[in-house]
């Protein structure tokens, strides 16, 4: 009986190994005994930053026209305010994300940021 592979999501354009051979959307990694295999689909960064960008705005605009309606913080009228709230709150989150990525790079790569 053959097992279905279990879909495993990767951000990054690297090989998981140091290899050189990038990891490619598609490839099945083989595991011992009865456990599944895993399917890998590999996710550009840029892309990971762009769905969590828009996920965290989406959060924050709902929050902030929930405030807007239960409190007199934000008027419920004032959209834009809210968009804006929603969008400082999302830019955070992406500078956030992105610092993440520079710190996985910094130890893949120490000797290029000077560490040893």
């Amino acid at each position: 009986m053959t097992e279905v592979p279990v879909p495993v999501t990767l951000v990054g354009t690297g090989t998981g190994d140091g290899g050189t051979a990038p990891l490619t959307t598609g490839t099945v990694a083989t595991t011992p005994g009865p456990t599944p295999n895993i399917l890998v689909k590999v996710v550009p960064p840029i892309l990971a930053i762009f769905v969590r960008f828009v996920n965290l705005f989406g959060t924050s605009f709902l929050s902030t026209i929930g405030v807007g309606a239960m409190t007199d913080l934000i008027p419920i009228s004032n959209v834009k305010t809210a968009v804006m709230v929603a969008f400082m709150a999302a830019s955070l989150g992406a500078v956030k994300d992105i610092v993440t990525i520079f710190a996985g790079l910094e130890r893949k790569y120490p000797l290029l940021s000077g560490s040893v």
